[in-house]
């Protein structure tokens, strides 16, 4: 079983303010259907919220914490997607294909998710076109993000891709500056397509250079034109 969070059996979708704000164009009846389909489960710090090639029977709406959407080779080497964090959706591409997971899904922090069962999900796309259409919007932004990450992976040098990945956690993720991260050195050098040694010598770099303050797991952007300069360059 790999989803091995605490099942917990409170809470109302209809009075909730941690759901994904998808769930806005939903009607309270349409809530109520979710809300008699769907389990919250809290996920502790590097807990397997689901696995590459398990099952596809949830969609999955994250309340709290923060998690990594990733990709595991043959050599058990990770490739970090995207990062998922509070009051985000995430459906499984096999949701309508293959019912099979093609990514893993693990906490970085404690997370509290709502595991929404596929079929409650599938019915309400088919009564509210307003929902369907909504998601499919999100779903191409989605894939429009990983598109152009994948691009800079290959056409970036490891100072660009480590910029990129600094401008994105302050700019997407924690929306704040300074930030303290909550990811390892290793999920940062897998963020960003890089070596774990490399990663942490360009932020010393960064750091010795005065482009941004690094501290153990804090950094402050000090010259953002800079640091906006090697990413786009880099």
């Amino acid at each position: 079983m790999t989803e091995v969070g605490i099942k917990l059996e409170f809470g109302n979708c209809l009075h909730c303010f941690k759901r994904a704000p998808l769930f806005n164009l939903l009607t309270n009846e349409e809530l109520r259907i979710i809300n008699c389909h769907r389990t919250e489960v809290v996920f502790n710090k590097g807990e397997l919220i689901h696995k590459s090639g398990t099952q596809s029977s949830h969609v999955l709406s994250f309340n709290t914490g923060l998690a990594k959407l990733y990709i595991e080779d043959h050599k058990g080497r990770n490739k970090i997607i995207k990062l998922i964090k509070a009051h985000d959706f995430y459906v499984s591409p096999g949701v309508f294909s293959d019912n099979r997971h093609h990514f893993s899904i693990k906490a970085l922090t404690k997370s509290t998710v709502c595991m929404i069962e596929s079929d409650a999900f599938k019915q309400l796309m088919q009564v509210n076109s307003k929902f369907a259409f909504e998601y499919i919007s999100l779903m191409n932004t989605t894939l429009l993000e990983i598109t152009e990450k994948m691009h800079n992976l290959v056409r970036k040098h490891n100072t660009g891709k480590l910029a990129e990945t600094i401008l994105y956690l302050e700019k997407e993720i924690y929306k704040e500056n300074p930030f303290t991260i909550n990811l390892s050195s290793s999920d940062v050098a897998d963020l960003c397509g890089v070596g774990r040694d490399s990663a942490i010598r360009i932020l010393n770099d960064f750091n010795n250079e005065g482009i941004i303050e690094y501290n153990k797991k804090t950094i402050n952007i000090l010259n953002r034109s800079r640091l906006e300069s090697i990413s786009e360059n880099g």
